[in-house]
């Protein structure tokens, strides 16, 4: 076989190895360790993608938790949050602006557990991100550029991913290395023998054939090494797939296409029969080549990586085309170096991905608009915005949910106390009761209490602070007295029994229970709620049924006529601000700012922060963030909002 460029790399990929063996992985290895209790995420495209899914298949090995395997594009417009995740970027140079891209969304999207696989210790992928918030692991390979396909790139995250996951699983230094195997099995295949068998068996592929690459799926690393890199120097069609998807339909094309197609099995011991019972009906003349992987541990899925890039220079030498160096069109340079995916990431800031997330769940045509614009218009009209009042929810988001019966934070308090001495007009609105005034007049001074509004039961009553409701209590409502009763027989479905005496609303502490979810099916039918003569709205931890003129915007219109200000100078803060929240309606208002759920709405309900931040943190930035302009009068310092990178 003529010698190319690709097939003298290949001659050289045993020296990448043994760079590696010599090389500290430690980093690596503690990254696995501690990555193993958490769902990862592997990020490559072209040859980095090849890396990505060996790492998944390694993985699976040492973690429980599934490996998510996405190209840049799959992973910048995913929507899931990644705050207990890990994410893996593979990028052979790091220098590419889809990797970029990948970097910012992982950052966006919550993650503080980056790890950067990548063999140029100066890669411009580093500068997208914070210095604390990634890991970088700069793998040595024996010849820096890998020339059109991933060749010693790809072998360097490989061997060290191999040695890494070893270290992890075998506490103890033990003298057996895989790499010693793997690079023993990358020599053998570099044997003329070898070669030539490859190329007899593999040489009969012409441009005009389609390969049909089946493959057990803890082979998938291998099977799209060859895929890629078949697309990538154009040397024959290729399709992908297992073996009973392809039984599923699939078949059909070696019916209508036998003699242009090549199959290739790439089996192990557990779906070899399956290969076996396809290879025994298809057309006698269907040319095959099957290699079996054994039990398909780490050092099979490495050495078949080693065997599909083999393929590749045995179909390359058939057509006389170095894989090295196919030739592009012109074209080929503008399309790889294009921003849009990175344009796009940037643009995906938090509080944009948080909306377009609640859009696409409220589903309907009516809600198609640009989020990134929405949020540009929403952050430029509070930036405008004087503010004369100021109402909060309570639970989730002056206290943690978790801790709802605790007092509020002193800090907290103390921005609350400040923006107080300055003039703003402060109200609440809670889902609760008079423990809420208990725990305000005990953590607020006592100079401020009857300036301050509290609107009790999702305000449906609402008095001053320095009142006690306890011992001014509201009038019970029939339809609740009735709705209690209704809620009382259905007390098995409960996590807690309801209280007896209810005047304006009941609240139902609520779980993800299959209890819980009867409840709330049968409280959709419950007679007083078909009528609407009760509402029902809900929190993070309980069902609210209350009065239809219990809303939390009687706490906003009450602060605006007690001073003779509009409605639209007040800036409302709550965290239930998806469609059936007990704080939709306080969001809805035009100044509607959410510490944790938003909604489908385009001019209100945001969360405007960049950062992981929720709860009472989101709501202590945003009273540091409130400046007095003048008496009783302030504006909120966005800039402040988004805390400075560590």
């Amino acid at each position: 076989m003529k010698s190319s460029i690709f097939s003298d790399k290949l001659d050289t990929l045993d020296k990448t190895v043994e760079l590696i063996m010599g090389s500290d992985i430690s980093a690596l290895t503690r990254a696995l360790k501690l990555g193993a209790k958490k769902i990862a995420y592997a990020i490559g495209s072209g040859g980095s993608l090849i890396s990505a899914h060996f790492l998944a298949g390694c993985r699976s090995d040492l973690a429980d938790h599934p490996t998510i395997v996405q190209t840049p594009m799959e992973f910048v417009l995913d929507d899931r949050d990644l705050t207990d995740c890990q994410v893996w970027l593979f990028s052979g140079r790091g220098e590419n602006a889809d990797a970029h891209a990948a970097a910012i969304a992982a950052r966006t999207r919550g993650c503080s557990d980056i790890q950067i696989v990548t063999s140029n210790a100066t890669a411009s992928v580093f500068d997208q991100l914070p210095g604390r918030s990634y890991r970088k692991h700069i793998l040595p390979a024996f010849e820096e550029k890998d020339g059109f396909l991933s060749t010693h790139s790809l072998i360097a995250v490989v061997a060290a991913v191999l040695q890494a996951v070893h270290n992890s699983l075998h506490r103890a230094e033990a003298a057996y290395s895989p790499l010693q195997e793997f690079a023993n099995e990358l020599r053998l295949r570099r044997d003329v023998s070898r070669i030539q068998e490859y190329t007899e068996a593999f040489g009969r592929i012409g441009a005009d054939d389609t390969l049909i690459i089946l493959a057990d799926p803890r082979l998938k690393s291998a099977a799209i090494a060859l895929e890629t890199s078949l697309w990538e120097t154009a040397l024959c069609s290729v399709q992908l797939t297992d073996f009973r998807n392809f039984a599923h339909g699939r078949h059909v094309w070696l019916h209508k296409r036998a003699d242009r197609t090549f199959v290739l099995a790439l089996t192990g011991r557990q779906s070899l029969a399956s290969w076996l019972e396809i290879e025994r009906d298809v057309p006698e003349s269907l040319r095959r080549h099957h290699v079996d992987y054994g039990n398909t541990g780490r050092l099979h899925q490495a050495t078949a990586i080693i065997d599909a890039l083999l393929i590749v220079e045995a179909i390359g030498s058939k057509g006389a085309v170095d894989p090295a160096k196919p030739g592009v069109g012109a074209f080929a340079k503008t399309i790889y170096e294009g921003t849009a995916l990175k344009n796009t990431a940037r643009d995906f800031t938090r509080p944009v991905r948080n909306k377009l997330k609640s859009v696409r769940r409220f589903g309907t045509s009516d809600v198609e608009w640009d989020p990134v614009s929405g949020f540009q218009s929403f952050s430029e009209r509070l930036r405008a915005a004087v503010f004369h009042g100021l109402v909060l929810d309570y639970d989730g988001t002056v206290v943690p949910t978790h801790a709802r019966l605790a007092p509020p934070d002193k800090q907290l308090i103390g921005e609350i106390e400040r923006l107080l001495d300055a003039g703003l007009k402060l109200g609440f609105a809670t889902g609760r009761g008079g423990s809420v005034g208990d725990s305000l007049r005990a953590n607020i001074d006592d100079r401020f209490h009857s300036s301050v509004l509290v609107g009790y039961y999702n305000g449906g009553y609402l008095r001053p602070l320095d009142v006690n409701i306890e011992e001014d209590p509201p009038e019970a409502a029939p339809a609740i007295r009735t709705m209690t009763q209704w809620v009382s027989e259905r007390n098995h479905l409960l996590k807690k029994a309801i209280k007896t005496e209810n005047t304006l609303q009941i609240s139902v502490t609520i779980d993800d229970s299959e209890n819980t979810l009867q409840f709330i099916d049968e409280l959709k039918s419950a007679p007083l709620v078909l009528s609407k003569e009760v509402r029902v709205v809900f929190s993070e931890h309980s069902v609210d049924i209350g009065l239809p003129g219990n809303s939390k915007l009687n706490v906003v219109s009450v602060l605006g006529a007690s001073t003779s200000m509009e409605p639209s100078h007040i800036l409302c803060v709550g965290d239930s601000g998806g469609p059936y929240g007990n704080d939709f309606e306080l969001l809805g208002h035009p100044h509607g700012l959410s510490v944790r759920d938003v909604c489908h709405r385009q001019d209100m309900c945001w969360s405007v922060f960049d950062a992981v931040i929720d709860g009472p943190d989101a709501l202590h930035a945003i009273l540091r963030a409130l400046t007095p302009v003048s008496d009783g009068i302030f504006k909120l310092d966005v800039q402040k909002l988004s805390p400075s990178d560590s």
